[in-house]
């Protein structure tokens, strides 16, 4: 299993307009393959929409993507909104949950930590012993490694059901030993990011 997440930076006060296409066009997409995912940004870098896709390997990812060219149901009408476009493909690794049908959120936040190299092996064992109790704070949507664009990366995606939620959580972080310690280097540089999930996002 891969996933695919699509990076959009549209245009401001161009939000609704674009989710309002997406929508249009998201149960013809489905049909080809499903989405595993789709949210948009509340804190950080704004103006972004996120959309995930699931795919059994590459090979399915080109084969649904013409598909859904050909037929003319992907993508929408949305170029003019565009800004940027930026595509990555991400490996969950062995504790990630796989993306189904959820209802955790609605607030969600992308966590990414860019290692050294070799540095990411190091850390996820540490972070498989401790991912159970850290899961009981929030529950865990997701956790991958980079395979195609910026490589020695990894992410991990929580989901609250406010900003409190969020804030208490992370107060009782030294209660469970998070984060864990590892023998990995610590990451060379990390960003985050606060998403809300749109009314049609399987995880909501």
């Amino acid at each position: 299993m891969i996933y695919e997440f699509r990076t959009y930076q549209v245009k401001a006060g161009s939000l609704p307009t674009v989710l309002e296409k997406f929508q249009e066009k998201i149960d013809g997409r489905n049909q080809i393959s499903k989405i595993g995912a789709f949210w948009f940004t509340e804190i950080g870098p704004l103006n972004q929409i996120i959309h995930v896709w699931p795919y059994d390997n590459l090979e399915h990812r080109n084969e649904s993507r013409k598909e859904a060219v050909e037929k003319k149901l992907w993508p929408p009408d949305a170029s003019e909104y565009m800004v940027k476009m930026n595509s990555e493909i991400w490996n969950p690794v062995s504790f990630s949950p796989e993306f189904t049908e959820r209802n955790i959120g609605p607030f969600f936040e992308m966590r990414i930590y860019t290692y050294q190299p070799d540095q990411i092996e190091k850390m996820l064992p540490a972070w498989e012993e401790k991912i159970e109790a850290r899961s009981t704070l929030a529950p865990l949507v997701g956790a991958f490694r980079s395979d195609i664009g910026d490589v020695n990366k990894f992410m991990h995606i929580w989901a609250y059901e406010s900003l409190q939620h969020r804030t208490d959580a992370r107060e009782k972080f030294s209660s469970i030993g998070w984060p864990p310690k590892s023998n990995a280097s610590p990451p060379l540089y990390m960003e985050n990011k606060i998403v809300v999930s749109s009314n049609f996002s399987p995880i909501k």
